[in-house]
Order: C-alpha cells, then sequence, then structure tokens
C-alpha cells in the first residue's frame, strides 16, 4: 500500500469521488445529495486512497450528534466506504477506516455507527451489530372501516417550524435520536434516502397533530421517521396505515410508543416485529461511556448494549448516512 497517497480529499476533487461512488455502487444521485445538502459535510470528511490517476477508494465521515442519557453526544457516522474494483482485497479499505477512527477519536467524538451487511469486515475494525427492532405493518383483511376522517395533506416547507416541534417533543423520551437544529433539518430534507419521499402530515382544527416520512427502498416501502403530539396517537395510526400498500407491508421503526401499539392493533392491522441487525457501533471514548452507562469496568460490547440496545433506543432511518 506504500505507493499510494492516504489523505483527505481537496475542493475540486468531487467529480473524482462521485465518479468512484458510481462506479462502485452504480448511483451517482444519493452521494450527491449529502454533498450538496449536509451542512456538516466538509471536503476534509472524505479520506481518500489515490494513485497518480486519482481516488481508488474512499470513506466519508458524517458528523452527528445523539441524545444518550440526559446528554448530548457527538457521534461519528462512517458512509461511503468504497474502493474501485481493480484495487479490492489489498487492504485500502481497512487501512481508511482506521484512520477514521483515529480522526473522530481526535475530533472527541464518543461514538461511531455505520450500516452494513458486511458483519466480518466490521467486526475486525472493532465494530459491533446492536440490532434495532421493526415492525411490518400489515393491512387488516378485509379492510376496516376508518375510525377517523383524517385531514391529511403532503408537507410543505411552511410546515418546518410545527413538524420540528413534534419531532422535539415525540423524540425527546427515546435514546439516540439525532439532535436538529434548523440547519441540519434543511439539509436532511433535501438527502434523506430519495428524491421522491412520501411526506405527508395531519392536521386537526388547523393545526399540525402527526406526521410520517416513507420512502421506497430496495423493493419495500420504508417509513423513515414519524411523530406526532401527546393526543394523537390514533391519527398517527391512521395515517401509517393509509401509508401502507394493500399488499404488502409497510416497515416502520419500533418507537417505544404503547399507546401508537394500542392504536394500531385498534385498527385491525397486523404487526410483525423483526430485528434489523445492520447497525454497527464503535466505542471511541470509553471513560465518557462508562460515565454515562455507569458501568466503570464494563468492556466495550456491555457499554453498547447499555447504551444504545436498550427498549427505548431509536435511531430514525432517516438519520442515515
Amino acid at each position: 500500500m506504500s505507493c499510494f497517497e492516504m489523505r483527505p480529499m481537496r475542493a475540486g476533487e468531487e467529480e473524482a469521488l462521485l465518479n468512484l461512488l458510481e462506479g462502485a455502487f452504480g448511483v451517482r444521485g444519493i452521494f450527491q445529495r449529502y454533498m450538496d445538502w449536509d451542512p456538516l459535510l466538509r471536503p476534509e470528511d472524505t479520506l481518500l486512497a489515490l494513485d497518480d490517476q486519482g481516488p481508488i477508494s474512499c470513506v466519508q465521515i458524517f458528523s452527528r450528534r445523539i441524545r444518550l442519557r440526559g446528554e448530548t453526544v457527538a457521534l461519528g457516522g462512517i458512509g461511503s466506504v468504497a474502493t474501485a474494483d481493480a484495487y479490492r482485497e489489498r487492504g485500502l479499505a481497512s487501512e481508511l477506516m482506521r484512520h477514521a477512527i483515529r480522526e473522530m477519536e481526535q475530533r472527541g467524538m464518543a461514538l461511531a455507527l455505520l450500516f452494513t451487511g458486511l458483519f466480518d469486515f466490521y467486526q475486525r475494525l472493532g465494530f459491533r451489530s446492536v440490532p434495532q427492532a421493526r415492525r411490518l405493518l400489515h393491512r387488516p383483511h378485509p379492510p376496516a372501516e376508518p375510525a377517523l376522517e383524517l385531514s391529511v395533506r403532503p408537507f410543505q416547507q411552511a410546515d418546518l417550524e410545527a413538524i420540528s416541534a413534534l419531532y422535539e417533543s415525540y423524540s425527546a423520551a427515546f435514546e439516540i435520536c439525532t439532535v436538529r437544529d434548523a440547519s441540519y433539518w434543511q439539509g436532511q430534507l433535501g438527502y434523506a434516502g430519495s428524491p421522491d419521499e412520501d411526506f405527508r402530515l395531519v392536521e386537526r382544527a388547523g393545526r399540525v397533530v402527526a406526521y410520517a416520512r416513507c420512502i421506497e427502498l430496495e423493493g419495500a416501502r420504508v417509513a423513515m421517521e414519524f411523530a406526532r403530539s401527546e393526543s394523537a396517537a390514533a391519527e398517527l395510526a391512521a395515517l401509517l396505515l393509509a401509508l401502507t400498500p394493500e399488499e404488502r407491508p409497510l416497515v416502520c421503526p419500533q418507537a417505544p410508543d404503547p399507546e401508537l401499539d394500542q392504536a394500531l392493533a385498534g385498527t385491525g392491522a397486523r404487526l410483525e416485529t423483526v430485528a434489523d441487525p445492520t447497525l454497527f457501533w464503535r466505542v471511541l471514548d470509553r471513560p465518557s461511556l462508562a460515565r454515562l452507562a455507569q458501568l466503570p469496568s464494563a468492556d466495550d460490547e456491555e457499554l453498547l448494549v447499555a447504551l444504545v440496545g436498550g427498549s427505548r433506543a431509536l435511531y430514525w432511518p432517516s438519520d442515515r448516512f
């Protein structure tokens, strides 16, 4: 590997990076959207391996903040890990990942997170799978009569203040949700998974009381995020059911919301619970995490299970990278 240069990306190398990512994954738009919209993503957050023609391998670091045990914790997201076909099996991605881990530690990030099906590769780099529950929501058969008359409409930019307030109040009781400011919201609306996001909200007496965001992802209909006001469990349940296809389930995060579960059960819908093992976490700042978990002698796996694997832990898919 000594013949390859490894360094942060420089301004002006974005097209070469996109060419590499498109060659590796067969898509370009999703990576372009993060570069265009993520206000925290800087050129130096992309680590490159280069030959004399340009980038041949890459890793990106995404800066996030999450809620954890009543505190705001710096999270390093890992994404866009790719190597050109001709240079695979040379350890380039592993070396870039080790550089990324050191960089995140130096930046004071306490945790790292990535999403993957390559379990063995990332386990060798110290990452551990901490599965999150997902719900498969199936429409009732035969269809039930609607219990509510909903006032549903698409999201508009003018709704952002009301939507962000619902997100804050609803997610405040959960662990590992992303802390969002106005700049983050604007960026996330631009890059969150799909240009064809189905973002709908429910109004009651002219006030937004619930919302849900869905996309099509790898042949599945996925709820990326939802929230409700304190009295709107029935409205959110009805909205999620309305977003569920006729012949396949809606894949939902399992929010720790017993009232929503009860409202969904009351519609006659069928719910299945499955585990998503693709969330891989890594301890970066052991002393800080041991303090938060109140487990001074715990190993990394015990810390991760205690902090990000509890029943109230929920990382919304809309915040993926």
